[in-house]
């Protein structure tokens, strides 16, 4: 497969997971989280505080109109800034089109991949299970503690864990500690593509390998759904990204997030 096909179908599961995730959220009001769809570009979205785009420059070409439009859609959120993520094999006007916007640099996020195809299974013991309704709540509360930078967590990162978990193309799974769920993360499958996100562990039971067991549980899970490869999206150079890599993981690209000026 050509390389921009792949980076095609990669930014497509990641938008298509987080427009399907939108529209369940939003069946249970006040979720204030929305979605604008530029048919065939792209898709921008409102979590939060925050706004992010993916897949622009990579099948048509963005306008200045599209862009124009995007910014007062986000502005009519109340959100001040626009992020847009930038795969590198987009077209080049689109990065022009953001400088002459006045857009910056806000970070990098590496995109890795793994052939199931020419991988050989590894079998290790594993404390993994699937995660049931009945388990759900204590495994989004996990996963909501691993991303609590400040140690608080936060209800929306729980709600958050529990509206992935909901969409019948997740799978989810838990670490357990004795009676603790300590760990969780998800395998999303569209089209024989799996991506992993929301992979976390509780601060004080880091360093135990219950990344590595996770990991490798939702290899074996995709392997098994059909699945012919993997990605995942880490920050750079981050603990997660040298998980992926010692697993067997090849680094795809590197996008770039690009932030717009405050959008008044």
């Amino acid at each position: 497969m050509k390389r921009l096909e792949l980076a095609r179908r990669i930014e497509r599961i990641k938008a298509e997971g987080t427009s399907a995730y939108i529209r369940y959220r939003k069946q249970t009001p006040p979720y204030e989280g929305a979605e604008l769809h530029v048919e065939g570009k792209g898709h921008v979205f409102k979590m939060g505080n925050m706004s992010f785009a993916v897949g622009f420059g990579l099948n048509r070409p963005t306008s200045f109109y599209d862009l124009h439009q995007m910014e007062k859609w986000v502005r009519g959120k109340n959100v001040s800034r626009l992020h847009i993520e930038v795969c590198p094999l987009a077209e080049d006007s689109l990065l022009r089109l953001l400088q002459e916007r006045n857009y910056t640099l806000d970070h990098f996020l590496d995109v890795w991949t793994l052939d199931l195809t020419q991988h050989a299974s590894t079998s290790v013991p594993t404390q993994v299970e699937k995660v049931k309704d009945e388990t759900l709540h204590e495994w989004a509360y996990a996963v909501a503690a691993g991303f609590a930078e400040s140690g608080t967590i936060l209800q929306e990162t729980v709600d958050t864990a529990k509206g992935f978990y909901a969409l019948p193309s997740n799978h989810a799974y838990l670490v357990r500690e004795e009676d603790a769920v300590v760990a969780g993360g998800i395998l999303a499958t569209q089209d024989g593509i799996g991506e992993l996100f929301l992979t976390s562990t509780v601060p004080t039971y880091r360093q135990k390998g219950y990344q590595t067991q996770l990991i490798l549980e939702r290899i074996a899970e995709a392997k098994a759904l059909g699945c012919n490869l993997l990605t995942v999206t880490t920050k750079v150079d981050s603990a997660s990204g040298r998980n992926m890599e010692r697993l067997g993981f090849q680094p795809f690209y590197q996008k770039a997030v690009m932030k717009s000026p405050i959008l008044k």
